[in-house]
């Protein structure tokens, strides 16, 4: 039996907000830093990563390996990522942050801050959590039935 919802134009209204959110935030961090917010998703977890390759990269970031390649290949060539030896694994290739990476960051972040404010008042107080929470409600359960469909 399908369970009729309140508004079947949920999956419609969170693409159109998504869309409607990265266009905003990605001129706004072009502007202020000279990258787009996946590539300050990658420039950040590349950051906080002692040892990390683009396959883990993209896993971690929930992209394909295609993505993330054109991405890092853009860093890299903005100066901002550089590809070096693992310390584990000479077999293996890292991404390593460079000073112009860790400095696209430090600006974005002043820019990050503002846009999040903004939200932050729209919302109200506490709001923005709570949305946030359900949010992630909602990728748990994708996540879920992804990892269901791998089986049987």
């Amino acid at each position: 039996m399908v369970t009729k919802t309140k508004n079947p134009r949920l999956y419609s209204r969170l693409q159109i907000a998504a869309q409607q959110l990265r266009k905003v935030t990605d001129r706004q961090l072009v502007e202020a830093a000279g990258i787009t917010a996946p590539q300050l998703g990658v420039l950040t977890r590349v950051a906080a990563a002692k040892e990390l390759n683009q396959t883990s990269l993209a896993r971690d970031l929930r992209l394909n390996d295609s993505a993330i390649t054109a991405m890092v290949k853009r860093l890299i060539g903005l100066g901002m990522l550089e590809k070096r030896r693992s310390e584990t694994d000479s077999r293996a290739w890292v991404l390593k942050l460079t000073a112009d990476g860790q400095s696209a960051i430090d600006r974005a972040g002043e820019q990050m801050l503002s846009i999040n404010q903004k939200i932050d008042a729209e919302f109200g107080p506490g709001g923005l959590d709570n949305f946030v929470d359900e949010l992630n409600r909602l990728i748990a359960i994708c996540d879920a039935e992804q990892a269901g469909e791998g089986e049987g």
